[in-house]
């Protein structure tokens, strides 16, 4: 509560502040009404005026976040179908938290593709606003990307309190703390991204012009640290201090396991006891990887949002766009995660792969007969022809 009072706090501030100071960050070119030679937004040209890189150095980028923000589509896409048609995937809430996990990261991957690839076209003023709040600031991109890294924390706090204290877990665990889960992230997106974008956001002579929050140097600085313990340390904290505690519990659960094995009599109970501590070792292991890829790609964005803000590096230049594409990265690396360790998406796979195989050695062993018997009879009138 206290966090969303901040954010919300820093937002007022920010439309308190002239706009004049605003719009000097962050600018792309998006023409309202098609003047010749304009450049589309977001495209390897603009980069190079919008930044302060060489044009070949801007397409490098521009082509690799393109494919990234492809990637990332097509890999999400398939995650989520088969975390939708997987029979196994409604029987827990972690199966929800990580669908809604792979829904936030879709929806980033293709506004983020949206956003690069379109063109600018003869509009009015509303409609070009409307363009630039949703699609060329990549308002929606950031904020569900937020949204994801406050979901990442809310699956670290569900499964701490499942593992470390199953029995409250257990008492006082409803189905509406799932709902509440799943929203919290959007509002989190919208208060940290979504609102402060739309406040410094505006088209100005035919330019879509993102800025930043503050009109002077201090409150820049204190946006640039919020964002850094809002967005990065904080749930870095959360992740490190959440899943030591589970490791430990775990291994304690394991050698007690060990030790009454023995003692023992059922065995169906032993196997479903060890399916179970099997299971949430999947999951524990699939989300710590997640963690860690999420730590790496963003902290050298967050280090290089504070740094800029001390004037300590230039603002816009080569590092600014190669940490973007570190922190796009994220989005693009997590479905592949889910796809080679969370068990329910393998063996997903595994049933599409037998299905598909099975598929073709029916049509294969359908085929052959047939030419077999046409072979029969063309051998069948040679003969006849020759005698």
């Amino acid at each position: 509560m206290e966090t969303t009072t901040a954010v919300m706090w820093l937002t007022l501030t920010a439309l308190a502040t002239s706009p004049r100071d605003n719009f000097t960050d962050e600018s792309s070119d998006y023409s309202v009404s098609t003047s010749p030679g304009k450049s589309p937004s977001f495209s390897p040209s603009s980069f190079s005026s919008s930044f302060s890189v060489s044009p070949t150095l801007s397409q490098v980028f521009y082509v690799a976040t393109c494919t990234i923000a492809a990637v990332g589509t097509l890999a999400n896409a398939y995650v989520l179908l088969a975390l939708l048609l997987s029979k196994s995937s409604r029987v827990s809430n972690i199966n929800a938290f990580i669908t809604h996990q792979t829904i936030l990261d879709l929806t980033a991957c293709v506004f983020l593709f949206t956003g690069l690839v379109l063109k600018p076209a003869k509009m009015n003023y509303s409609l070009a606003l409307f363009v630039c709040w949703f699609f060329k600031a990549y308002t929606i991109s950031s904020s569900v990307g937020n949204a994801s890294i406050c979901g990442l924390m809310i699956i670290t706090f569900e499964r701490y309190v499942k593992i470390v204290h199953p029995v409250a877990y257990r008492n006082h665990y409803r189905p509406w703390m799932t709902r509440a889960g799943i929203a919290i992230p959007w509002i989190f997106g919208i208060c940290t991204s979504l609102i402060p974008t739309w406040v410094t956001t505006k088209v100005v002579r035919d330019r879509c012009i993102r800025g930043r929050i503050g009109s002077n140097p201090v409150e820049k600085l204190v946006w640039s640290v919020a964002q850094f313990l809002l967005l990065y340390l904080g749930p870095l904290v959360v992740f490190v201090v959440g899943y030591w505690k589970i490791v430990g519990v775990i291994r304690r659960q394991r050698k007690q396991v060990g030790q009454t094995q023995a003692h023992r009599t059922s065995t169906a109970a032993t196997a479903a006891d060890a399916t179970s501590k099997r299971n949430e070792i999947n999951v524990i292991r699939t989300m710590v990887l997640v963690s860690v890829t999420f730590a790496v790609c963003f902290v050298c964005m967050r280090t290089y949002a504070i740094l800029t803000s001390l004037k300590a590096v230039p603002g816009m230049g080569a590092l600014y766009l190669l940490f973007s594409v570190f922190s796009y990265t994220n989005r693009c690396l997590n479905p592949f995660i889910y796809a080679t360790q969370y068990k329910v998406v393998r063996r997903w796979w595994k049933v599409m792969v037998c299905r598909v195989v099975r598929h073709n050695h029916v049509a294969e062993t359908s085929i052959m007969p047939s030419t077999a018997h046409t072979g029969e009879k063309q051998e069948s009138h040679m003969t006849t022809q020759n005698i």
